[in-house]
């Protein structure tokens, strides 16, 4: 004999999402651990950018600018975006090596290099990511 009514239960349609939000849960932190991520890529590629401008207004001028903003402004860097963190919206951090510093000495970073690791912008294992006086990039996990 059939049924005379067509379609789901009350029960059935609790059950179905009841199920979805269980998935979703389980999901979200491998989405926010791929936005971090992602924000650090992007961070890195900043660092690139402003790498690239020191040199060449090292190469330019043979002395590294006072601020970042100097390289915005003398037309090393086309778009100021480049200087803010994405996450935070601060400027990078930036200090111009001394003489005869190394080339392990920090000149830019994602935030100040002293921050505590719960403090910094990229949560994703503390990171901060450092750009050196000799040209590298690296993360610093702590």
């Amino acid at each position: 004999m059939r049924s005379r009514y067509l379609g789901f239960t009350l029960i059935e349609l609790l059950v179905v999402i009841a199920i979805i939000a269980i998935l979703s849960a389980a999901l979200m932190p491998a989405f926010s651990a791929a936005n971090d991520r992602a924000r650090i890529t992007e961070c890195k590629a900043h660092l690139t950018t402003i790498a690239l401008a020191l040199k060449m207004r090292l190469d330019d001028k043979g002395a590294y600018p006072a601020t970042l903003r100097q390289l915005y402004d003398e037309g090393y860097i086309t778009d100021e975006a480049v200087l803010r963190c994405s996450k935070t919206g601060v400027e990078y951090y930036y200090s111009p090596p001394a003489r005869g510093e190394g080339a392990q000495a920090v000149v830019c970073a994602c935030c100040d290099p002293q921050t505590p690791a719960g403090q910094r912008p990229h949560g994703f294992r503390g990171s901060l990511i450092l750009l050196q006086a000799g040209g590298g990039i690296r993360d610093k996990s702590d």
